[in-house]
């Protein structure tokens, strides 16, 4: 293969999309807590996150009108679109910064890569997806994976405090708001494959982000506090970052994967990325890195794998499952 189409060759990987997605959304949170020590709040940083990554993809809508490859969209679709939209790159989004104020990165990333499990319980819930013995035991012991590391980060501290009208301790408040940011994200990935299938990758993610943008603009311009756009410069290299390298970038390969090789497997292959996530935390953040650490890391990265190739087992043998496959 020649050096120049190896990014094509990339592109029409989704397992490779779905690894590279996985890692460069999980960097994400190393420069957001990067930002924070410059004393940027949770609202300004996400919608100059949203404001820097919106041209890409107005590009992209803008490219598609001019190559013809824009696909009509109906009323039934613009609501899938608003509605995932809102769920994944609004809400997810705003309570996964809320909760990296209280929690370390490392704990914020492994709870947000629990949502292969809710995306099961969820197709099993709406999708009359069954779920096994096995792999419900997998999801249990992906928990109590997390659960260790709860304990171990019990003595960690970022320095904020809960509000006032919260009656949790700050590490214990910042998990509650991330796996909040998990379970909205996982409604995205459980219910966008039909979407995504009908309108194209590229097209839906730049609708839902265009949606998204909308939204924390909206939520932003209710504070009604300009001033707080005027940042020291660094804030403004670290949403660049967020919003081109941890955004666009692998929101653009995540539809893309899901588009190619389905919901299920992408959700999987996304447990690689709290690696990244520990390791860079450990290294430019200072933050704890443990013996625990590990153990709890390998339990959930362990069961959820297992859960992963459970399912695939079970699709493989599935008849429908393999005329969707070869159709």
């Amino acid at each position: 293969m020649e050096p120049s189409s190896q990014p094509a060759a990339i592109w029409q990987n989704g397992y490779l999309l779905a690894l590279g997605a996985a890692a460069l959304f999980s960097i994400k949170a190393i420069f957001i807590k990067l930002a924070y020590r410059h004393g940027v709040d949770v609202e300004t940083f996400i919608l100059l996150r949203m404001l820097l990554a919106l041209p890409f993809y107005l590009a992209i809508l803008a490219s598609l009108r001019l190559s013809l490859q824009w696909k009509p969209v109906n009323g039934r679709a613009l609501l899938q679109v608003i509605a995932l939209g809102l769920c994944s790159y609004y809400l997810a989004s705003y309570l996964d910064l809320q909760g990296l104020r209280y929690i370390s990165a490392n704990f914020e990333r492994l709870i947000i890569y629990l949502y292969p499990t809710m995306v099961l319980f969820l197709g099993w819930v709406f999708l009359k997806r069954t779920i096994s013995a096995r792999q419900l035991i997998c999801v249990l012991c992906a928990y109590a994976g997390i659960l260790l590391i709860f304990w171990q980060d019990q003595g960690f501290s970022t320095g904020v405090a809960a509000p006032d009208w919260v009656s949790l301790a700050p590490t214990s408040w910042g998990a509650l708001l991330t796996f909040g940011s998990a379970l909205s994200f996982s409604i995205y990935v459980a219910f966008s494959e039909n979407v995504i299938r009908a309108l194209g990758s590229r097209q839906f993610t730049a609708l839902a982000m265009i949606v998204a943008s909308a939204a924390i603009c909206i939520h932003f311009l209710a504070r009604g506090d300009l001033s707080r756009l005027m940042q020291p410069w660094p804030v403004y290299g670290y949403a660049l970052t967020v919003a081109f390298v941890c955004t666009v970038i692998p929101s653009l390969m995540m539809s893309a994967a899901i588009q190619k090789i389905g919901s299920a497997t992408t959700g999987a292959i996304g447990t690689t990325g709290p690696i990244v996530t520990l390791l860079g935390a450990a290294w430019i953040l200072g933050e704890p890195f443990g013996p625990m650490h590990l153990v709890g890391m390998a339990i959930i990265i362990g069961s959820l794998l297992l859960m992963k190739r459970t399912a695939a087992t079970a699709n493989s043998s599935s008849p429908d499952k393999q005329a969707v496959k070869t159709g």
